[in-house]
């Protein structure tokens, strides 16, 4: 989106220090290393670093101009413009509010617990077909990432799709004057980001102020048990709310869902009112499928046949972390790593459990779940019961201070046999796998944890290299 000098004055309430030799600028860029020719950088200053120190680095990428607060020395003189603010930050907030507004397509929020990312991009891939649409990056989907994102759209593209994530009271707030959806998509609610939010009740409150004066449709996950309280307030208020999920009473059933080993692939069955439509993918979750119903049924209402949604599944890859998988010597490695809570490790479990009812040794290598608060002793400790209940895994492998503690107070026994092992790094841990699985066959191993916990570093390089 492209913005003049006056406007930026104009939005922003910034003074023009600096005049430059551009008159307009094509988008913005808060972190200097993804700067091109023609945008504008806003510099942040966050707890470990500081934008300002960056104007020079951005200009010489290519930036026309910065907005700052504080005046670096090295770039008075230089040919990019320079926006003097009291808070970079709100300048951000005003230059995404503007962008949002004047956003010509349709606008599809997508918040909840989990499947937030690969809902994002599954629209994307089934719409893309029929429309010019743009999305949220990566994990955009905070007040700064999804300000930078709508300043970067197409302003004529004819759909947008914005990614909303929170961790503290009030930022929904924050996020839904920006974007200001005219679609809502709740995938799950879980227990998540409660060190912020205090309680997976307040996750739903929070979250629920997405749904804003503009929004005319929402999608809401009918199996949840907060749909009912949801659906009665959003109707009052003239919304038309889809409800989704396995429960028949759903007007968007995942009907049937059969995955098949060992080729990894999913048979599954969608009903849509009175229609039903058969589909093949090698996603290996239920619940991913689930919380891409909503995008189904866009997709199905703007035009875009069941033969080509068939077409998307079945070419579809899974996200990296996100439930991306191989094979290696006789066994098979799942990458869920992105992140985790307590909704979706039980997510996890559901299918190596799934998997040990075939007959396959199942392990799942768990790092701890972060930013639970006060909920995150008893969240670690439900982790491992429901682990070892019938049928347990064959082991688990722990990683992190909350879950070795929960294993020490409750799992000695466990800990003692080796069904439980606890690795101190992630090295450790790769060199165990290496040995263990050096001549079995027949075997799984689950990678996961929080973002923090980088779970990655611990799936072997030999098997990232050499996989079938």
């Amino acid at each position: 989106m492209k913005f003049t000098q006056e406007e930026i004055q104009r939005i922003t309430g910034a003074r023009l220090l600096q005049e430059g030799r551009h008159p307009f600028f094509d988008g913005l860029a808060i972190d200097s290393r993804s700067c091109v020719k023609g945008k504008l950088f806003v510099a942040l200053k966050g707890e470990k670093t500081d934008g300002h120190f960056f104007v020079l680095s951005a200009f010489d990428r290519g930036a026309f101009g910065a907005v700052i607060k504080e005046v670096p020395v090295s770039v008075l003189g230089t040919d990019g413009a320079l926006f003097q603010v009291e808070d970079t930050l709100e300048a951000l907030r005003c230059l995404g509010r503007e962008a949002s507004s004047r956003f010509r397509g349709t606008k599809i929020a997508i918040t909840g617990t989990a499947g937030k990312t690969t809902c994002k991009h599954f629209i994307q891939d089934l719409l893309q077909r029929r429309f010019s649409v743009e999305i949220t990056p990566q994990s955009f989907n905070t007040v700064i990432g999804v300000s930078c994102a709508l300043a970067n759209f197409q302003q004529e593209s004819q759909i947008g799709v914005i990614e909303a994530g929170i961790n503290r009271v009030g930022e929904m707030e924050e996020l839904a004057e920006i974007v200001d959806p005219d679609i809502v998509i709740f995938t799950a609610f879980g227990a998540g980001h409660l060190e912020g939010l205090e309680s997976v009740e307040k996750v739903v409150a929070e979250k629920s102020k997405l749904v804003g004066c503009r929004t005319h449709r929402v999608y809401l996950n009918g199996d949840s048990p907060f749909a009912a309280s949801l659906i009665k307030t959003w109707e009052q208020a003239g919304k038309k709310v889809i409800l989704f999920g396995t429960r028949r009473e759903n007007e968007l059933i995942l009907s049937s869902f059969t995955l098949h080993w060992p080729h990894l692939w999913a048979d599954f069955s969608v009903q849509c009112g009175n229609q039903v439509l058969a589909f093949q993918s090698s996603m290996l979750f239920e619940e991913v499928l689930v919380s891409l119903l909503p995008a189904l049924h866009v997709a199905l209402e703007w035009g875009v046949s069941p033969r080509e949604i068939a077409e998307v599944l079945e070419n579809w890859k899974p996200l990296p972390g996100r439930g991306d998988h191989f094979g290696y010597d006789g066994g098979v490695v799942i990458d869920d790593t992105y992140n985790a809570n307590p909704l979706s490790y039980r997510k996890a479990l559901k299918l190596l459990k799934f998997l040990s009812r075939q007959g396959l040794e199942t392990w799942l290598v768990a790092g701890d779940m972060l930013e639970l608060g006060s909920f995150s002793s008893e969240a670690h400790r439900v982790l491992l019961e429901e682990a070892l209940m019938p049928p347990a895994l064959s082991g688990i492998v722990i990683f992190g201070p909350h879950l070795r503690e929960a294993a020490e107070q409750k799992f000695r026994k466990e800990l003692q046999e080796g069904t439980i092992r606890f690795f101190s790094s992630h090295q450790e841990i790769q060199h165990f796998l290496e040995e263990y699985f050096r001549f079995r066959e027949n075997w799984v191993v689950l990678f996961k944890g929080s973002r923090g916990m980088t779970m990655e570093k611990s799936i072997p390089e030999e098997w990232q290299t050499h996989h079938d």
